[in-house]
């Protein structure tokens, strides 16, 4: 009998085929491993790390990210940055024995090879769908801290981020792959509303173009701070990646990181926050942004069309998601997301509680 593909593979077999990667990605760390533990299996395979010395660390596979080495290099550079630079707590990347902050393995079980990246540990609890209005004044504070430093921070030779100026951020559509999900009908919702958002993305790049980010992280144009228009970005600020511990905020996985222009980071916060129904979320983060720096201009067409560009990111990802909990919820999702497509189409503004949306989970 053939062995399984990995993807056709259930969580906990995917996980043990990982395990041994993580631990070969460890030797090349001047650490010695006492335990191994699971975080997360989803877009990327998150373990914590627990030394015989008694430190914590998370590690990071790579397993269905699109990274480049140079975005990588971008990446581990501005986290080192902002943690010499700012009072955010940020992880920072671990270098390695031959010097460098990631670590890249064949795992043939992908046909490909897989990146690891060893982080310091940030303690406390995920935000979660549990985040009150001072938490989220902190997420838009700490947003506004992260565009600042963008602003003044130069990146290494060799490192680049990708442009963020497309619906589907640096990700090649798959919408055009004949697929039973994708019936004529979705897909004209779907191809109606990514001709939509780019129009306002055209809209907001057109003063200033974003590029891939080398050297000075800006593209022409100034921002109302003096800074360059288009800046790093994290590009996936959601409670799922932000920490709260005594009293303070912590953000990670920047691993969405590219350049764009400031606005995306809020929307594409709220994209998550809306699944909580209070406005008031939404507000909060807005005004703790407003405390450090202006919001940055934007018509409210253009802000709703980055919130609903994050349904496009996430939809065009599960076509071809290796997470098999990703997989069995393909068909809800599918539907889901063409019923909120098409009320953003129909009102301009981008919901959750849409009129006939099943829930997933």
């Amino acid at each position: 009998m053939a062995r399984p593909s990995f993807a056709d593979l259930g969580e906990r077999a995917q996980v043990a085929r990982l395990r041994p990667l993580a631990l070969d990605a460890l030797t090349h760390h001047p650490i010695a491993v006492d335990r191994l533990r699971l975080l997360n299996h989803g877009f990327n395979t998150m373990f914590r790390v627990d030394t015989t010395d008694g430190r914590p660390f998370a590690l990071r596979l790579n397993v269905n990210s699109r990274r480049s080495a140079a975005n990588l290099l971008a990446e581990s550079s501005w986290l080192r940055a902002l943690t010499a630079d700012t009072d955010l707590t940020v992880p920072v990347p671990q270098v390695t024995i031959e010097g460098t902050t990631s670590v890249v393995l064949p795992f043939p079980e992908l046909g490909r090879t897989v990146t690891a990246t060893l982080f310091s540990w940030l303690p406390g609890r995920n935000l979660g769908d549990t985040a009150t209005a001072p938490q989220m004044w902190a997420v838009g504070r700490a947003a506004a801290t992260l565009h600042d430093h963008a602003a003044r921070w130069t990146m290494p030779a060799g490192a680049e981020l990708p442009p963020i100026d497309r619906p589907l951020m640096d990700v090649e559509s798959r919408f055009g792959t004949e697929h039973p999900l994708l019936t004529p009908e979705r897909l004209a919702v779907i191809g109606a509303a990514l001709a939509d958002v780019q129009a306002r993305y055209d809209e907001l790049f057109a003063a200033a173009p974003a590029t891939s980010g080398r050297g000075r992280t800006g593209a022409a144009g100034r921002d109302a701070d003096g800074g360059p228009v288009c800046r790093p970005l994290h590009a996936d600020l959601h409670h799922g990646n932000l920490k709260w511990y005594r009293g303070k905020l912590s953000v990670f996985d920047f691993d969405d990181s590219g350049v764009g222009r400031p606005i995306q980071d809020l929307a594409i916060a709220a994209y998550y926050l809306r699944f909580r129904g209070d406005p008031a979320l939404e507000t909060a983060m807005l005004d703790g942004y407003a405390s450090l720096r202006p919001v940055p201009a934007h018509t409210a067409r253009q802000y709703e069309a980055i919130v609903a560009s994050r349904n496009l990111v996430l939809l065009n990802d599960v076509f071809e998601t290796t997470i098999p909990e990703w997989q069995k919820l393909l068909p809800r999702y599918v539907a889901n997301s063409v019923l909120k497509l098409q009320a953003y189409l129909d009102t301009g503004v981008y919901r959750h509680d849409v009129p006939g949306v099943e829930p997933i989970g």
